[in-house]
C-alpha cells in the first residue's frame, strides 16, 4: 500500500509512462515540473497554449515536447484523449472553469459518471499514511447526493494504490446530530446509506477522526478513529481551508487530482511550486 509521497513515486516508476495534455502551459513553474516528470520517465507531455510562449519557456532543455499552438486549448486537448493521443488531462495557466466547461460537454466533453469531485492528498509528519480530503475545489453545494458520488469516485481512485477498504470520516463540528448544524444531519444520513458498502462514519470530528485516544476520551466507540484514510469536509471552504492550512503551516507535503471523468485531471493551484504540481503529476498518473 502507498503511505506516502516517495512510494506513490516508486509505484508510478515501474509503470509504462503515460501520455499528458497540459492545457494552457504557459508557466515556468509549470514547466520546471513536467520537465522533471518526463525526464524520470514517468510520462510525456503534449503542451497546449500559445506555442510561440511555450517553446520560449521549454528551450535549452533536453526533454523534447510535442508543443500545440492552441487558441482553445482545453477544447484540443480533450479532442486529444478522445483520439488516443493523450491518456489524462493536466491543467495549466487558465481559470478551472474553462477547463471544465470542455471536460463536461454533454456532446464532446469526458463525462463518465454523475459528478467529478477533487481530491486533495496530504503527507503529515504527524500521521503515518497519506489523508485523502475532499471536495476543496469543484463542488460548490454539498448534499447527500454529492456525498454518495463523491465517496464511490474516490473509493474507484484509492484501489490503485492498493487502499482497497478504505475508512471514511464525514467531518462536522460535534459527533452528535443537530438539526442547527446541518453538516450532521447529512452525515447521519449518507452514513446510513452507504455503510454498508463502506467503513464510513459521521458526524465525526477530526480529533476523533484521527486519534482512538481522543475518541477514548469523549466515550465513542468508532471502528476508524486513528486509521481514517478520507475526510469528506462539510463544505468547498472547510476543505480548501483545511488543505493550504496544513500546507502553509503544517509542514505538510500535498497534491491533487480531480476524480470521476472518463480520465484523471491534474488539478493545481496558481500558487503551488514545482515540487507540489509534480506531486499532483503523481497522483494524476495512478
Amino acid at each position: 500500500m502507498v503511505s506516502n509521497f516517495n512510494d506513490l513515486h516508486r509505484l508510478i516508476q515501474g509503470a509504462p509512462p503515460k501520455n499528458v495534455a497540459l492545457v494552457a502551459a504557459e508557466d515556468q513553474v509549470l514547466i520546471e515540473a513536467v520537465i522533471k516528470a518526463q525526464q524520470a520517465g514517468l510520462a510525456r507531455f503534449i503542451l497546449l497554449g500559445d506555442g510561440a510562449k511555450i517553446a520560449e519557456l521549454v528551450a535549452g532543455y533536453t526533454s523534447a515536447f510535442e508543443i500545440i499552438d492552441s487558441q482553445t486549448p482545453a477544447i484540443d486537448a480533450v479532442s486529444a484523449i478522445h483520439q488516443g493521443r493523450a491518456d489524462l488531462l493536466m491543467k495549466g495557466k487558465l481559470p478551472t472553469g474553462d477547463l471544465l466547461k470542455a471536460v463536461l460537454d454533454r456532446k464532446t466533453g469526458l463525462r463518465k459518471g454523475a459528478l467529478l469531485n477533487h481530491i486533495a492528498v496530504v503527507e503529515s509528519p504527524a500521521y503515518h499514511k497519506l489523508l485523502f480530503i475532499s471536495d476543496g475545489g469543484i463542488n460548490l453545494h454539498f448534499d447527500e447526493q454529492t456525498f454518495i458520488h463523491m465517496t464511490h469516485n474516490i473509493a474507484d481512485y484509492l484501489k490503485g494504490l492498493g487502499v482497497d477498504d478504505p475508512r471514511f470520516a464525514m467531518l462536522a463540528l460535534v459527533e452528535t446530530v443537530n438539526e442547527k448544524i446541518p453538516e450532521t444531519v447529512i452525515a447521519k444520513n449518507v452514513v446510513k446509506k452507504l455503510c454498508s458498502e463502506f467503513r464510513i462514519e459521521g458526524p465525526i470530528a477530526p480529533d476523533v477522526a484521527l486519534s482512538a485516544v481522543a475518541a477514548k476520551k469523549k466515550g465513542l466507540d468508532s471502528k476508524i478513529a486513528g486509521e481514517v484514510d478520507v475526510f469528506l469536509m462539510p463544505n468547498t471552504t472547510a476543505a480548501n481551508h483545511l488543505v493550504k492550512g496544513l500546507s502553509a503551516l503544517g509542514g505538510c507535503l500535498v497534491g491533487g487530482v480531480i476524480v470521476g471523468a472518463k480520465v484523471p485531471i491534474i488539478l493545481l493551484s496558481r500558487s503551488d511550486d514545482t515540487e507540489t504540481k509534480f506531486r499532483s503529476i503523481l497522483l494524476g498518473l495512478v
